[in-house]
């Protein structure tokens, strides 16, 4: 049962999430091991374990020794490391799971990008019952293909999964980098890649302005993020939530934002204009945490103000931040 997990492996734990989650694991008196592959973890008390989850072997001996194990290890956007990674990896450790029998609980951090969000047309709130239509690219793709392997080793073998289907997480000043226009680019648009020649010369030399983002029609786009301290709620609970095997749940701020309404708040924050921009192909699109909500339990603190206020706090903290993987999102 969940309430005797106390060993914890982490794939991918270098990552974004990988280091909050684990500082939050150790302070609930959790035994955490972190297989890394290029980047340390970093978090004292910490078993750190260099490796990849294409090695079978490891992850056979790694899962051997864990009551469960959270899957963070992705491929991104590379090409080359999406069959070694997102398949091979993820079959190594659905197979070591279902041999060992040890895990009592295998969590998927999976994502919206599965259901297309931003370049599909989102009609209705995105459920989990909505067929995967995910938008082109190697990440998009590796979720779809985890997500299904995770599903089918639990109706086939009652590999006790969880997929956690996670909006884009935001930590640090991420949203920051994302809502203005100067310094480090962050998420999709670009904004430089929507500004005519004569914008991109005016901001060209670190001028900065929060962009008010819009439709063709002049509407301010609508989309739904999430702080990455609620998504280590949501991993939390699904370590200890009884009878949610097989199931997959939403897990993103309780409402969408739009461009607008940021801009103007994070204008305010740092004393910036607002720059109106228009993206031709973008698709407001909204989350339902219902399922999340009433049967995992997860309730996200964080709203686009909170996330905003955050980040300008962390800003004027001067505190260092994270080493990039290289991946802009």
């Amino acid at each position: 049962m969940p309430s005797a997990i106390k060993n914890v492996l982490i794939t991918g734990a270098s990552g974004k999430l990988g280091a909050p989650l684990c500082r939050a694991l150790l302070e609930r008196e959790y035994r955490v091991v972190a297989l890394k592959h290029r980047f340390p973890v970093g978090v004292e008390g910490v078993e750190e374990v260099q490796g990849s989850v294409a090695d079978a072997r490891l992850m056979e001996e790694l899962v051997s020794r864990s009551d469960a194990v959270i899957h963070l290890a992705t491929s991104k956007e590379d090409r080359e490391a999406l069959i070694p990674v997102s398949i091979q990896g993820t079959f190594n450790l659905l197979e070591a799971a279902m041999h060992t029998r040890s895990p009592k609980r295998v969590i998927l951090a999976s994502g919206d990008a599965v259901n297309g969000i931003y370049f599909n047309p989102q009609p209705v709130p995105i459920r989990e019952d909505m067929p995967c239509k995910a938008y082109p690219g190697y990440y998009a793709l590796s979720k779809v293909l985890e997500e299904e392997m995770f599903r089918q080793y639990y109706y086939q073998a009652r590999v006790p999964t969880v997929c956690l289907r996670i909006s884009w997480i935001h930590a640090e000043d991420d949203i920051l980098n994302h809502l203005t226009v100067a310094g480090e680019s962050f998420g999709i648009p670009r904004w430089r890649d929507l500004m005519n020649d004569e914008q991109r010369a005016y901001y060209r030399d670190s001028r900065n302005a929060a962009v008010a983002l819009r439709h063709p029609n002049g509407q301010p786009v609508r989309r739904q993020v999430v702080a990455v301290d609620d998504v280590v709620q949501a991993f939390l609970l699904a370590l200890q939530r009884e009878q949610i095997e097989g199931e997959t749940f939403m897990i993103a701020m309780n409402d969408p934002f739009d461009y607008l309404a940021a801009a103007q708040y994070a204008a305010k924050k740092l004393d910036l204009d607002v720059l109106d921009l228009v993206d031709p192909v973008a698709q407001d699109f909204s989350i339902d945490t219902c399922k999340a909500r009433y049967v995992l339990g997860h309730q996200p603190q964080c709203d686009i103000h909170g996330l905003i206020d955050r980040a300008v706090d962390f800003r004027r903290s001067g505190t260092k931040r994270r080493p990039r993987s290289g991946y802009q999102g």
